[in-house]
């Protein structure tokens, strides 16, 4: 029997897609086929039917966010209470969008979660709002200036400092459950035991003092609150350059 995937397009399903027991004898004789499934999709009625259709040729193509998002897509089509599938729709769709704007080799690189698709994820932003500000940004860019998403987001008035720091914190702790390396100052801080709410709290106002023009650090914030001592933060930051060195070596 044969067991290997399928190429897509599947020259077999291409001259049998509407065919329902040509495609179901084409799957019985083990053929792991994506397009397949997908020709499946569309020729069943019942809706349970398309799920699961759905559901195993997105389990042959993980990295298809167009299966992803049809497959989560029919799940609020057969329950429109599922909270867990519309916010990974939300995910999801925010990840198509930032596909388009992310530079090749930051895909390459950093597997963890944008900002952007954190907000949309949060219900703070949707899926065109998302793109909207990141051509912004781009406009921004191209006009000689650096400004980061999230100010960006803040300035055109479609998140709160709050909501921003909130999302800021949701990308470390991920980015800490994935096992990932610190790369924030932020990150080396909570390592070294700054609580969570404090650096939260910080970003907040940091945030907020973007907002009117002033430029503070993060450190700067910290020790004016006396949250971190001057001992403790020269010892995050220096093992932050260190890590950053270590990646040309």
């Amino acid at each position: 029997m044969n067991h290997t995937l399928c190429s897509r397009p599947c020259p077999a399903v291409a001259a049998t897609r509407h065919d329902f027991t040509a495609l179901r004898d084409h799957l019985a004789a083990g053929h792991r086929c994506v397009d397949a499934w997908l020709a499946l999709a569309d020729l069943v009625t019942v809706p349970a039917h398309r799920l699961d259709c759905l559901a195993r040729a997105s389990a042959l193509a993980p990295d298809d966010i167009e299966l992803e998002i049809a497959y989560l897509e029919q799940r609020l089509v057969i329950d429109p209470g599922d909270t867990e599938a519309s916010g990974a729709l939300r995910a999801a769709r925010a990840r198509r969008v930032l596909m388009g704007h992310k530079p090749r080799i930051f895909k390459q690189m950093d597997a963890s979660p944008t900002l952007g698709s954190i907000l949309v994820e949060m219900g703070a932003l949707t899926a065109q709002e998302l793109e909207w500000l990141l051509e912004e940004q781009a406009a921004v860019r191209r006009r000689g200036d650096q400004m980061m998403f999230g100010d960006v987001a803040v300035s055109r008035g479609k998140v709160t400092p709050e909501t921003l720091a909130r999302a800021l914190m949701m990308q470390i702790q991920r980015r800490v459950s994935n096992d990932a390396a610190p790369r924030a100052l932020g990150e080396y801080l909570i390592a070294n035991g700054l609580p969570p709410e404090r650096l939260e709290q910080a970003l907040t106002e940091q945030i907020y003092l973007r907002r009117v023009g002033r430029r503070e650090t993060l450190g700067e914030i910290l020790l004016r609150r006396r949250w971190v001592t001057r001992d403790q933060l020269e010892r995050a930051l220096a093992q932050q350059r260190q890590d950053a060195m270590s990646l040309f070596r």
